[in-house]
C-alpha cells in the first residue's frame, strides 16, 4: 500500500480538497488498484462532501456509527480492528475500486487531539494491508492531529498553491512548509489554474527555485456545479471522455496527468494512462 496526503499551506483557494476527492476516483478508474478516501477532519467536512452517501439520508445515529472513523475506534477497543474488517466499515463508492472511509463525529477528536492523531495512524497501517493505494486530505494550513500524521506517514505528498504571488511569498520566504516536508516526496499542485497569466508554473519554479514537479489544475465551471451538487464521482467519470478519450476535457487531462506521476513514483500496477496531451505541468 502507498499513502498520498493532499494538503495545503494556505487557509484556502488552493483547491485541495477538490483535488483530493476527484484524484482517487482517476486512480481508481485508471489503474488497477484498490483505493481508499480518507481525511484527517470531523464526519460531514472535506472531502465527504463530495460525494451523494447513502447513509445520509438515515436518522438514526446508530445508523452513523456504522460507518467511520468511530465504528474502527470501537473495533480497536476490542481488539478486533484487522485489515480484513475494514472494508466492512467504509462507503463503496467505486464497486469493488474506491471505497470512503468518513471522518469521526466525537467533538473530542479536534484537529490537534494528538491521542486521536495517534489512532488514526493506527487505522492507516491497518488498512495499508487491504488497500493498493490511500489518497487522504490533510486539511489547510498549519497540520495537527491526524492531518499531521497523514503528511508524516505519507509516501507521497501533494502540495496544492494558487497563482496568488503573495500567498507563495507567504509559503516559501516566511517559512510555512513544515519541517517534516524536507524529507518528503512532494509535487506541487495549482488550482485554478490560468496559463495566460504571468505567474504560470515556469516562473514559479523558477521564482522560489523549485526542484519538484508542478502542476496545474485548470479551472472548471462543470467541475464546480458537480462539487455543489455532491456529484464529483459522476463528474470525473463523464470526463474521462469514453473509451477513446475524444470528449476528455482539460482537467480530467490534469488529474490523469497527476495519477499518472503518482502511480510512477509509487510503483502502483502497470496498465494506466498515457501521457495527458496538453496537461499543465512544468518538471
Amino acid at each position: 500500500m502507498r499513502l498520498i496526503a493532499v494538503w495545503s499551506p494556505l487557509p484556502s483557494g488552493s483547491g485541495a480538497t477538490v483535488l483530493a476527492s476527484a484524484l482517487p476516483v482517476v486512480l481508481a478508474m485508471e489503474y488497477r488498484v484498490r483505493t481508499l478516501l480518507t481525511h484527517g477532519g470531523n464526519a460531514g467536512e472535506r472531502i465527504e462532501q463530495a460525494f451523494t452517501l447513502r447513509h445520509e439520508s438515515l436518522d438514526t445515529m446508530a445508523a452513523f456509527q456504522d460507518h467511520g472513523m468511530d465504528a474502527l475506534a470501537r473495533m480497536a477497543g476490542s481488539g478486533r480492528l484487522l485489515p480484513e474488517t475494514i472494508r466492512d466499515y467504509t462507503i463503496p463508492v467505486l464497486s469493488e475500486r474506491l471505497d470512503l472511509l468518513t471522518g469521526s463525529r466525537d467533538a473530542r477528536h479536534a484537529l490537534d487531539d494528538v491521542a486521536y492523531g495517534k489512532f488514526a495512524g493506527q487505522v492507516l497501517d491497518t488498512a495499508k494491508r487491504s488497500y493498493d493505494v490511500i489518497v487522504a486530505d490533510a486539511g489547510n494550513g498549519r497540520p495537527q492531529g491526524a492531518d499531521m500524521e497523514l503528511i508524516r506517514t505519507a509516501d507521497l505528498v501533494i502540495v496544492a498553491l494558487n497563482q496568488n504571488l503573495r500567498s507563495l511569498e507567504d509559503v516559501w520566504e516566511r517559512s510555512s512548509m513544515p519541517d517534516m516536508l524536507m524529507d518528503k516526496n512532494c509535487v506541487y499542485a495549482l488550482g485554478r489554474y490560468d496559463p495566460e497569466i504571468s505567474c504560470t508554473l515556469k516562473n514559479i519554479k523558477r521564482r522560489f527555485r523549485l526542484k519538484s514537479e508542478m502542476y496545474g489544475i485548470p479551472y472548471c465551471s462543470s467541475l464546480a456545479d458537480a462539487w455543489n451538487m455532491r456529484s464529483v464521482m459522476a463528474y470525473v467519470q463523464r470526463s474521462r471522455g469514453g473509451l477513446n478519450r475524444s470528449r476528455e476535457n482539460a482537467a480530467y487531462r490534469a488529474l490523469r496527468q497527476m495519477a499518472d506521476l503518482a502511480a510512477e513514483r509509487l510503483g502502483l500496477p502497470s496498465g494506466g494512462s498515457v501521457k495527458a496531451r496538453g496537461a499543465y505541468v512544468y518538471g
